[in-house]
């Protein structure tokens, strides 16, 4: 690693722990839940009437659609009084949910080993869909790869996101000095305006594919996706265990002309260790008896199938949750 690469991530590890910025950071509004009538999730049977809050993460992302359907499957199916809450994604939902200020959360798993996630508190209750790391710029700028961002202005993700942790992670892992990085924080409907209007020249999306915000800025602009090398996607996955090498296809934005390189992250979604048995009982089997109306919600979704519900998984599975895997077949590998 160059040199100043050690104190950078002893910074970005501070950055994490703290709340706090290493660059000048742009912070999207944090918008809470709706006031919600009913009964905590804790003891009982059923779900009826009890409160239950999804944190999802920013209104374009895929976290944020498919917590609004999954709302509204527990309150159709399970007679949940049931709503979602938007917010900087997944770390700031593994604190939510083991600081039960929400139910249910939305993270990826590299989130959940870092050495300050409580996760003692925290149980999963099923894997997802996999995140795709893309490092996003406009034509004009000539960028094709990594080394051409050095002095660049780049987003890398809000604090308490998935994407700044696994964007930082990369940049850490490339020949990129810290003193070259120009980077700012901007949620993906800030970073996708940002490409427009030309405020920045790049930024890292950490998503389901495809991802909202760059669809639709790939009909107003060209875009070019910059490829993730291999040497890169290989060290973090020696060194942390929970990545894997993939590819964004083809055909996945407007443009595009070849497949795209990349990284990506397994979902999950979790919960605290004290909900009932019974209640993560529900919980999955509702998801999984009415999985097609969640897939109709977004194209990732078609990836998430309970034959894999409860493997890689870098926490304990709620034993409700694999009680119901168990009674179909499952086991955790």
């Amino acid at each position: 690693m160059k040199n100043g690469i050690l104190s950078l991530k002893l910074t970005i590890l501070f950055c994490f722990i703290t709340g706090c910025s290493f660059m000048n950071e742009q912070q999207e509004i944090y918008k809470p839940a709706s006031s919600l009538q009913g009964q905590p999730i804790g003891g009982g049977q059923d779900l009826t009437n009890r409160m239950l809050i999804i944190a999802t993460g920013d209104m374009s992302g895929v976290y944020f659609s498919l917590g609004q359907r999954l709302s509204a499957m527990y309150e159709k199916y399970n007679g949940a009084i049931s709503g979602t809450q938007v917010t900087q994604a997944s770390i700031e939902n593994t604190e939510l949910v083991s600081q039960h200020r929400a139910e249910i959360g939305f993270t990826t798993v590299d989130v959940l080993e870092l050495p300050y996630t409580n996760d003692s508190r925290l149980r999963v209750l099923t894997t997802l869909y996999s995140n795709y790391v893309q490092l996003v710029t406009t034509k004009q700028h000539d960028i094709d790869s990594l080394d051409d961002l050095a002095g660049k202005r780049v987003s890398v993700g809000t604090s308490g996101s998935g994407t700044r942790l696994i964007a930082e992670r990369i940049l850490l892992e490339s020949d990129l000095q810290p003193e070259q990085l120009n980077l700012s924080y901007l949620s993906f409907s800030q970073a996708a305006e940002a490409l427009q209007n030309g405020s920045i020249d790049a930024a890292f999306f950490s998503s389901g594919i495809p991802n909202n915000e760059i669809a639709y800025t790939s009909e107003q602009t060209e875009l070019s996706i910059i490829p993730i090398p291999k040497d890169i996607i290989d060290r973090l996955q020696k060194q942390y265990g929970v990545y894997t090498q993939n590819e964004i296809p083809i055909d996945t934005y407007k443009g595009m002309n070849k497949g795209v390189q990349t990284i990506s992250i397994k979902n999950v979604l979790i919960t605290y260790d004290e909900m009932s048995d019974k209640h993560a009982y529900n919980l999955v089997k509702t998801l999984y008896e009415h999985l097609p109306e969640l897939q109709a919600t977004h194209p990732a979704a078609s990836d998430i199938s309970m034959s894999v519900a409860a493997e890689q998984v870098p926490l304990e599975i709620h034993s409700g949750a694999m009680k119901y895997f168990t009674e179909h077949g499952l086991k955790k590998k």
